[in-house]
């Protein structure tokens, strides 16, 4: 899909909106030129646009951020259903006369099935090329014949859930409607590995803010707490900011890279359940990003606590980087390691 989209880009204008996931990093690394505007829900994607000079906007797909009209949309579609009717039902909001929106994804994205849902909601007919082991959905706006919006699960509003301890959360998250189980069994030591006294700590990847209002529970009149949470994803900033105002959280909620935007020798203690995988693909070993930024924001002395799949040899990636490494368990597929700097 790379080649076909990069194609597509090529041949755009100033009037091109490009809606980059995690796998449109490769032809930013390789320093693909746009002359529109790029829009993502990962901040590492928006910043190394920004880098090379192209008018990007890191949000949860706000079509209308940069408050211009569009001659053509370009969105390889997301993994999460809703946030693609999303995008298929505002993307008549930005585009001009005669606009259209152009979807790519393999066979499995399910590219056939919103192909047709965009045909519905356009009003127009269905027009979808294979193009090797991908397709390419076209189609083009006609105001006069639009159709009904599709279910995006009322995708941009945030929701408070039973099933999260009452925390809020939306679409547009991994596990968004849910308790993580490494996340729960992780917090189970929170209180045994908490300092007393003051204590920063740090919830790295911190997704809709289960670890940090954990943490925040576990704290007493003899551990006072400031929590940094950061995560790369638009909608996990949102949902944990305000899971901090609405749970009186002292700290922060910070965007970036694998903690890339806190400060080295900061923390006490880390908590972290990284990801394994971003999207349709696994992007590089995640786990060790994880890990060397938890080791340059720890000061020394400090603790991290991670929680990974069984599978993931995360006692082996963290020697030389820890000066201990302990497994405190391992449990329903899931191990819980302790590391100190």
């Amino acid at each position: 899909m790379q080649t076909l989209l990069s194609q597509l880009l090529r041949d755009s204008d100033e009037n091109t909106l490009w809606i980059a996931d995690e796998n449109s990093k490769s032809l930013l690394d390789a320093r693909l030129s746009l002359p529109g505007v790029l829009l993502s829900n990962r901040w590492d994607i928006a910043q190394a646009a920004v880098a090379q000079g192209i008018c990007a906007h890191f949000c949860d797909f706000d079509l209308t951020i940069a408050g211009q009209k569009y001659s053509r949309i370009v969105y390889p579609v997301s993994k999460e259903k809703a946030a693609v009717h999303h995008v298929i039902n505002h993307a008549p909001d930005v585009l001009g006369s005669e606009g259209e929106l152009v979807l790519l994804g393999n066979k499995s994205s399910g590219i056939k099935t919103y192909a047709q849902k965009t045909a519905a909601r356009f009003g127009c007919v269905k027009h979808l090329q294979k193009r090797g082991n991908d397709y390419l959905s076209v189609s083009k706006i006609d105001s006069e014949a639009s159709g009904a919006a599709l279910d995006d699960s009322d995708y941009t509003q945030l929701r408070q859930l039973d099933a999260l301890d009452g925390l809020y959360s939306k679409p547009g998250l991994f596990g968004w409607n849910k308790v993580d189980i490494g996340s729960a069994l992780l917090a189970g030591y929170f209180e045994s590995h908490l300092p007393e006294g003051n204590c920063r700590a740090v919830d790295l990847g911190c997704g809709y803010g289960y670890l940090s209002a954990r943490l925040a529970g576990d704290a007493t009149a003899n551990r006072k707490l400031h929590i940094e949470a950061t995560d790369n994803n638009a909608a996990a900033l949102l949902a944990c900011e305000k899971n901090f105002v609405t749970r009186g959280i002292a700290g922060r909620v910070i965007a970036g890279d694998a903690g890339s935007e806190i400060d080295s020798n900061s923390a006490d203690l880390l908590v972290c359940n990284p990801p394994f995988h971003q999207g349709f693909s696994v992007e590089g070993d995640l786990t060790d990003r994880f890990l060397t930024q938890a080791a340059r924001i720890l000061h020394k002395g400090g603790t991290a606590l991670f929680v990974v799949n069984e599978f993931i040899p995360l006692g082996r990636k963290a020697q030389g980087l820890f000066q201990q490494v302990e497994l405190l368990n391992k449990e329903k597929g899931f191990c819980i390691y302790r590391l100190v700097k």
